[in-house]
Protein backbone atom coordinates (compact mmCIF):
# COMPACT_ATOMS: atom_id res chain seq x y z
CA UNK A 1 0.00 0.00 0.00
CA UNK A 2 1.59 3.56 -1.19
CA UNK A 3 1.53 6.44 1.03
CA UNK A 4 2.44 10.07 0.30
CA UNK A 5 5.06 9.87 2.79
CA UNK A 6 8.66 8.14 3.45
CA UNK A 7 8.74 6.54 6.96
CA UNK A 8 11.70 6.25 9.96
CA UNK A 9 10.99 4.42 12.78
CA UNK A 10 13.65 4.73 15.44
CA UNK A 11 13.86 2.46 18.29
CA UNK A 12 13.85 -1.35 19.63
CA UNK A 13 12.65 -3.66 16.97
CA UNK A 14 11.93 -7.34 17.69
CA UNK A 15 11.99 -9.98 14.56
CA UNK A 16 12.11 -13.41 14.13
CA UNK A 17 14.88 -14.78 12.43
CA UNK A 18 13.80 -18.16 12.69
CA UNK A 19 10.76 -20.42 13.88
CA UNK A 20 12.46 -20.72 17.89
CA UNK A 21 14.97 -17.51 17.38
CA UNK A 22 14.14 -13.92 18.28
CA UNK A 23 16.78 -11.03 17.45
CA UNK A 24 16.32 -7.78 19.04
CA UNK A 25 17.60 -4.71 17.54
CA UNK A 26 18.56 -1.75 20.23
CA UNK A 27 18.66 1.90 19.17
CA UNK A 28 18.02 1.16 15.69
CA UNK A 29 16.29 2.69 12.67
CA UNK A 30 14.32 1.68 9.71
CA UNK A 31 14.13 3.54 6.78
CA UNK A 32 10.76 2.45 4.74
CA UNK A 33 9.74 4.18 1.17
CA UNK A 34 6.05 5.64 0.49
CA UNK A 35 5.63 2.26 -1.09
CA UNK A 36 6.18 0.27 2.20
CA UNK A 37 9.53 -1.68 1.45
CA UNK A 38 12.46 -0.83 3.88
CA UNK A 39 15.44 0.23 2.20
CA UNK A 40 17.69 0.60 5.09
CA UNK A 41 18.02 -0.57 8.45
CA UNK A 42 20.56 1.43 10.48
CA UNK A 43 21.88 0.06 14.09
CA UNK A 44 23.33 2.36 16.59
CA UNK A 45 21.15 5.36 14.68
CA UNK A 46 19.37 7.96 17.24
CA UNK A 47 16.39 10.40 15.65
CA UNK A 48 18.86 13.00 15.37
CA UNK A 49 22.07 10.87 13.02
CA UNK A 50 18.61 10.04 11.17
CA UNK A 51 17.59 13.46 10.48
CA UNK A 52 21.34 15.00 9.65
CA UNK A 53 22.28 12.35 7.88
CA UNK A 54 20.41 9.45 6.26
CA UNK A 55 17.59 10.77 5.40
CA UNK A 56 19.58 13.68 2.85
CA UNK A 57 21.71 10.46 2.43
CA UNK A 58 18.82 8.32 0.95
CA UNK A 59 17.47 11.60 -0.96
CA UNK A 60 14.54 12.35 1.22
CA UNK A 61 13.63 15.83 2.95
CA UNK A 62 12.48 16.16 6.82
CA UNK A 63 9.05 17.30 5.23
CA UNK A 64 8.67 14.25 3.60
CA UNK A 65 8.94 11.86 6.06
CA UNK A 66 6.64 10.56 8.53
CA UNK A 67 8.88 10.01 11.61
CA UNK A 68 8.22 7.12 14.79
CA UNK A 69 9.86 6.65 17.74
CA UNK A 70 8.90 4.29 19.96
CA UNK A 71 8.97 5.56 23.58
CA UNK A 72 10.72 3.85 26.74
CA UNK A 73 9.13 0.26 27.31
CA UNK A 74 8.35 0.23 23.90
CA UNK A 75 9.28 -1.56 20.60
CA UNK A 76 8.01 -2.15 17.23
CA UNK A 77 7.44 -6.15 15.81
CA UNK A 78 7.73 -5.73 12.01
CA UNK A 79 5.74 -8.24 9.94
CA UNK A 80 2.96 -8.85 12.53
CA UNK A 81 0.24 -7.18 11.71
CA UNK A 82 0.70 -8.32 7.59
CA UNK A 83 1.27 -11.98 9.24
CA UNK A 84 -2.01 -11.91 10.85
CA UNK A 85 -4.15 -10.65 8.26
CA UNK A 86 -2.77 -13.23 6.29
CA UNK A 87 -3.23 -16.27 8.90
CA UNK A 88 -6.59 -14.46 8.91
CA UNK A 89 -7.37 -15.15 5.54
CA UNK A 90 -6.33 -18.10 5.25
CA UNK A 91 -8.72 -19.79 8.02
CA UNK A 92 -11.44 -17.54 6.65
CA UNK A 93 -11.59 -18.63 3.00
CA UNK A 94 -14.17 -20.95 1.55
Amino acid sequence: MATTKDSVFVGTFIHSKSLDTLEYLQNTAVFVDRHGKIVLVEPECDLQRAKEALIPRLGWTLEGVNITIAGEGQFFFPGFIGMFRYVVGILTRD
